[in-house]
């Protein structure tokens, strides 16, 4: 519930903006540094144990926004919870994947995934307009102690999962662990290039830093709300209906599809801005694209290196968003919010050729498997 009121409530416990915005670099920078450790983690410890310690983690997390009065006890909060997000970062999704995997239930990943994901866009919708009313009504402080609720269920709900069966001899230590995670991700053409469309997708993601000045410009401030209350409805329909899209027309074709798709309308929304614009600005087939993606990286990842190079791709992910996200800054700094939004949509394009090759290859290997039927 704290989300949308974050930054303001960094800012009234530290006096400062500046500090509020170091914060929030901080938080990022942390996930990025614990990526690959917490990968490996996962990997060596087990599925479970990482997700629960990820849990409990992020209650102290909260529980230090909580009680903070001053930098000192943000600064050492922001660090746990980008901890938190690291250590579920490369785990939940291999969690899911190889409890399906154990199953012979492999191929039901993307309708499990997307229902997932999927409400994770329900609880945005409700948390924010319900951290808003109670901000009104009692003080900022109030929410970020309520948001303490959540993840203290979080941890009942984690200590219910069961530890999937974990597939293939590990490497001796963990350094040869890593390096077999790289030399995994450098031998498979399909699995470079799908780690790359994913660090540029989520590179492109920076653009919500930026687009409620966009909108702003467009709409009343009032509606600012009702437009992300919209776009997390939109998205919540995108994972829903991601399982059975996938099915069909498969992986490959969806990612593509939806890459080209939410290019073009973001291209409309921007070239010539109206008040329509918002609406179609951001990613209308985010959800699809998002499992699309999640299910070509499961499938191409090794089983015993799975979450290390799930944090492979989130460590570069990271990096480039937040590279792309300065980029844009000193663009909107010096030629105003639409160039900004340009700028990283351009950067968000060169998965689209990516993709496409991905698409291609899958086509070219389905050709293959008829042809060996027939």
């Amino acid at each position: 519930m704290y989300g949308p009121i974050m930054v303001i409530y960094f800012a009234q416990v530290t006096g400062s903006y500046t500090a509020a915005a170091s914060l929030l670099a901080v938080k990022k920078l942390s996930s990025a540094a614990f990526e690959v450790p917490t990968g490996v983690l996962s990997d060596r410890l087990g599925r479970r144990g990482t997700m629960i310690a990820g849990a409990v983690v992020m209650v102290a997390a909260h529980l230090g926004y909580a009680g903070a009065s001053g930098y000192g006890l943000l600064l050492a909060a922001v660090v746990l919870e980008g901890l938190a997000a690291a250590l579920w970062s490369g785990n939940n999704e291999s969690l899911l994947y190889d409890t399906l995997l154990a199953a012979g239930r492999e191929d039901e990943f993307p309708r499990h995934s997307g229902r997932v994901n999927s409400m994770f866009q329900i609880a945005l919708a409700l948390a924010a307009p319900i951290g808003g009313v109670v901000a009104g009504a009692w003080s900022l402080r109030t929410v970020v102690v309520l948001s303490v609720v959540p993840q203290v269920l979080c941890v009942l709900a984690a200590l219910r999962v069961r530890e999937p069966r974990v597939h293939g001899p590990l490497e001796s230590n963990v350094l040869a662990h890593l390096g077999s995670a790289l030399r995994g991700i450098r031998r498979s053409p399909l699995l470079r290039r799908m780690t790359l469309v994913s660090a540029l997708r989520y590179s492109g993601e920076s653009a919500a830093q930026l687009s409620p000045v966009f909108v702003a410009g467009l709409w009343p401030l009032w509606a600012l709300g009702l437009w992300r209350t919209f776009g997390h409805g939109v998205a919540f329909v995108g994972f829903r209906v991601s399982g059975r899209v996938i099915g069909r027309v498969g992986a490959a074709r969806t990612l593509l599809s939806g890459e080209l798709f939410d290019n073009v309308a973001n291209f409309v929304a921007l070239v010539r801005p109206t008040v329509f614009s918002p609406v179609l600005l951001g990613s209308p087939a985010y959800g699809m694209s998002t499992i699309a993606q999640q299910t070509l990286l499961q499938r191409e990842f090794t089983d015993r290196e799975r979450a290390t190079m799930g944090s492979l791709a989130s460590l570069l992910g990271s990096v480039l968003y937040a590279l792309v996200a300065l980029g844009a800054g000193l663009v909107a700094d010096r030629w105003g919010i639409v160039a900004a939004l340009f700028a990283i949509q351009a950067v968000a394009l060169t998965a689209l050729p990516l993709a496409w090759w991905v698409h291609a290859h899958a086509s070219a290997l389905s050709a293959s498997a008829g042809t060996v039927t027939g």
